[in-house]
C-alpha cells in the first residue's frame, strides 16, 4: 500500500508562541506571510531497549524512527558537519533504509506478511542503517553494531530468524548506498580558488585556505534533477536598483529595530553545526506524525527516503545558484548592518555563533531545505500543512531578522525548494519509485 493511500489519524500540535517582528514591512518587500514561532527542537534521545508494546505491534515503524533518531544524534554530536553535509547524510540513511524495507518485502516467502515480514523490514531497515552509518561515522562503527544486536535481541542468544534475513538484505542496500556516496561528488577536492563572480563587485569568501562552503555541490550528483540547473531562479536585482535598495532598507531596518524576541527567534531557526540542523528539524516533525498515523516501517521509511532525497536535490540546485550568481551578503553591501548576537555558553554549554556563512546569499538555502521537505512532508500529512508553511515562512523570516539575508533570497529559496519538491514526487510515482533513480 502507498502511504499516502493511507489516511493519517490528526494529530494536535501544540500552540506555538507570538513572534514580534515587523511582518508587514517583510510582506511588502516580498516574503509570503508571517508566522508563530514553534516549539524549540529538542536533543534527539533514544529509547533503548524498544519498549515491548511497540515490538511486536505489526504497524509499528519503531526501528526505522530509532535509527533516524539515532542518524540525527550523530549529526549533532560531529560538529564539524554542516547543515549541508547532514542533508546528504540523512538522505543516504533514509534511501538506504527504505530500499532495504523494499528488499525486504520482495523476498517475503511467508505467504503474505504477518510476524515474519514485520521481523524482516525491522532486521532490514536496522541493518541498513547500521552500514551506512558505520561508514558515515567510523568512530560509532562499533556502538552501532551494538544497537544493532539489541534490535534483534529476544532473549539471550535469541534472534527471530526473519528478523536476520532482514539484516542481511539490509546491509546489501547499506553498501549500495555507499557505492553512491562514493561516487555522488561530495569528497572532490578544493582547487583553492575563489569561485568566479561573473558581474564583479559581488560576495568574497573568507579566503585564504578556507574553502567556499559546499564548493564541491554544484557538481554533485543529484537524486532526481536532470541537472543541477533544472530549478535555476532568475537572477536577484541589480545591485544598483531600487528593488535591490528596497530589500536592503528592510534588513538594515530589522537589524535596527531587533528585539529579544527577535534574536531569540534568529537563533531558534539558526540550527548550524552542533546540533541536528534544519532539515533534521522537518524530520523530527515527520517523525511526530509517522508514530501518531500508525505507519507501518517500509511507510515511514518511504516518507524519511522521500523527504531528504528530496532536500538533497534542493541543497544541489540552491548551491549551483549560489555560485551562479555571486550574491553579496546584506552586511557586505552595508557594512553597518549587524548581524545577531549568537546563544552564549552557559554552564559548560558550548556556544553557537551566529556567523556570516562562507556562501554567496541568493537564494537562501534554509528556505531552499525547509520549503523542499515541507512539501514533501504535507503531501502525506496534508492536515498538518498550515503549521509546517507558517514554519517555514518563520524560518525564512529569522534569517532576514539575524542579518545574513535578504527578503529575495528568501523568496527565491522556498520557490526553488517547492519546485523540487513537485518533480521528486512526480519521479516517486514512476515504475520502480524513487529507488529508480539509483540506477541512472
Amino acid at each position: 500500500m502507498s502511504p499516502r493511500s493511507k489516511i493519517p489519524r490528526r494529530v494536535v500540535v501544540r500552540a506555538p508562541h507570538r513572534i514580534t517582528f515587523m511582518c508587514a514591512a517583510l510582506v511588502t518587500a516580498g516574503m509570503v506571510g508571517c508566522s508563530d514561532q514553534p516549539n524549540a527542537p529538542t536533543a534527539a534521545t533514544r529509547s533503548t531497549p524498544m519498549a515491548s508494546a511497540d515490538r511486536f505491534d505489526l504497524n509499528s515503524a519503531a526501528m526505522t524512527l530509532e535509527w533516524e533518531d539515532t542518524a540525527r544524534r550523530l549529526v549533532a554530536s560531529h560538529s564539524a558537519i554542516s547543515p549541508i553535509a547532514a542533508g546528504r547524510i540523512y538522505a543516504l540513511v533514509g534511501v538506504a533504509q527504505y530500499g532495504a524495507a523494499v528488499a525486504a518485502d520482495a523476498a517475503d516467502n511467508s505467504g503474505g506478511g504477518g510476524r515474519a515480514l514485520y521481523e524482516a523490514r525491522r532486521g532490514a531497515v536496522a541493518g541498513a542503517s547500521t552500514t551506512i552509518l558505520s561508514y558515515l561515522f567510523p568512530d560509532a562503527a562499533a556502538a552501532l553494531e551494538t544497537q544493532l544486536a539489541a534490535d534483534g535481541n529476544e532473549g539471550p542468544g535469541n534472534t527471530h530468524p526473519h528478523f536476520t534475513r532482514g539484516v542481511a538484505a539490509g546491509r546489501a542496500m547499506g553498501t549500495r548506498m555507499i557505492a553512491w556516496a562514493q561516487h555522488d561528488g561530495f569528497s572532490a577536492a578544493w582547487n583553492h580558488q575563489a569561485p568566479l563572480d561573473p558581474l564583479g563587485g559581488g560576495w568574497i569568501g573568507t579566503g585564504g585556505d578556507v574553502a567556499p562552503a559546499g564548493f564541491q555541490f554544484p557538481a554533485m550528483k543529484p537524486y532526481y534533477l536532470t541537472s543541477q540547473s533544472q530549478f535555476l531562479p532568475p537572477p536577484p536585482p541589480a545591485r544598483n536598483s531600487a528593488a535591490f535598495a528596497a530589500d536592503l532598507d528592510v534588513v538594515r531596518a530589522a537589524a535596527l529595530a531587533r528585539t529579544s524576541a527577535d534574536s531569540v527567534m534568529a537563533n531558534f531557526w539558526n540550527l548550524s553545526n552542533g546540533t541536528i540542523t534544519a532539515l533534521g528539524y522537518w524530520d523530527e516533525r515527520a517523525a511526530e506524525y509517522i508514530a501518531a498515523a500508525g505507519l507501518d516501517e517500509r511507510s515511514a521509511s518511504h516518507v524519511f527516503a522521500l523527504v531528504n532525497s528530496t532536500a538533497m536535490d534542493a541543497v544541489i540546485a540552491c548551491w549551483q545558484a549560489k555560485y551562479t550568481y555571486m550574491e553579496l551578503r546584506p552586511s557586505m553591501a552595508d557594512p553597518t548592518i549587524q548581524r545577531v548576537l549568537g546563544v552564549a555558553a552557559v554552564n559548560g554549554k558550548p556556544a553557537f555563533p551566529y556567523g556570516l556563512p562562507n556562501h554567496p546569499s541568493y537564494p537562501s538555502g534554509h528556505s531552499c531545505v525547509s520549503a523542499s521537505a515541507v512539501r514533501v512532508i504535507a503531501s502525506y500529512f496534508p492536515e498538518h500543512a498550515a503549521t509546517l508553511n507558517d514554519q517555514v515562512n518563520e524560518a525564512g523570516l529569522s534569517r532576514v531578522v539575524g542579518g545574513i539575508h535578504y527578503p529575495f533570497d528568501i523568496a527565491a529559496g522556498q520557490a526553488l525548494g517547492r519546485s523540487v519538491a513537485d518533480w521528486a514526487m512526480a519521479y516517486d510515482q514512476r515504475p520502480g519509485g524513487l529507488l529508480a533513480a539509483l540506477d541512472r
